[in-house]
């Protein structure tokens, strides 16, 4: 449920994006925040999984 929630925010922020040319600004900058969210998401991810293990195997 939160993986389809987190989908769906970023392709709706990806849209509104698109829409309002902010990736036509400066490629560099856009790559790098992208590059930062995704990293942030991904760690966000594992730790929410790792807080979640103990209660799988208890």
């Amino acid at each position: 449920m939160i993986a389809m929630l987190g989908t769906g925010a970023l392709f709706v922020g990806l849209a509104i994006a698109e829409k309002k040319g902010w990736f036509e600004l400066d490629f560099e900058k856009v790559e790098a925040v992208v590059k930062i969210g995704m990293s942030a998401g991904i760690a966000g991810g594992l730790l929410y999984f790792i807080s979640k293990l103990p209660m799988m195997f208890l």
